[in-house]
């Protein structure tokens, strides 16, 4: 069986506030909520961050593993930054999310390693809200679907 040309690499959840990632071989989606297991899924129903996105190739830059930057699914062949809000996603056979905004670095991240928040501008993922609940595995190939016009574009912050 071939393997598709943009695949999950990673499936995570958030536990409690502080403490690492922690990875799943598979993950519940629930519309309107995020995965079943983390705690960004209890927060505000159909809120923007949901779920957060972010391609492997950001993990190769910034020189970190799966969960270092807080991430839901690591994905690679898909260059998650050059894509607009509004984006729909299909994750596997049965999920759907739709991109919401970049995901702005916030100053957590130089308790990471110092310099990380310039450094990680441009390479922070994606927020998006799941559209469509569904079972995703590690391994499911990641397709690009349709554009949902009526998401506003939110301007980019600068770097502070």
């Amino acid at each position: 069986m071939e393997t598709p040309a943009c695949t999950i690499r990673a499936l995570l959840l958030a536990q409690e506030r502080g403490t690492p990632m922690k990875r799943v071989p598979e993950a519940q989606a629930v519309e309107g909520r995020g995965f079943v297991g983390d705690r960004h899924g209890k927060k505000k129903p159909n809120g923007k961050r949901q779920l957060l996105l972010l391609d492997e190739a950001s993990h190769v830059a910034l020189r970190l593993g799966p969960g270092e930057l807080k991430e839901n699914v690591v994905i690679s062949g898909l260059p998650l930054e050059s894509l607009p809000p509004g984006q729909r996603l299909a994750l596997g056979a049965e999920v759907v999310v739709e991109l919401t905004e970049p995901c702005v670095p916030c100053s957590k991240l130089e308790r990471i390693r110092p310099g990380l928040l310039k450094e990680s501008w441009g390479q922070r993922g994606q927020l998006a809200r799941v559209l469509r609940g569904g079972t995703v595995r590690e391994g499911d190939g990641v397709r690009l679907l349709d554009i949902n016009p009526d998401v506003p574009r939110p301007i980019r912050p600068k770097l502070p």
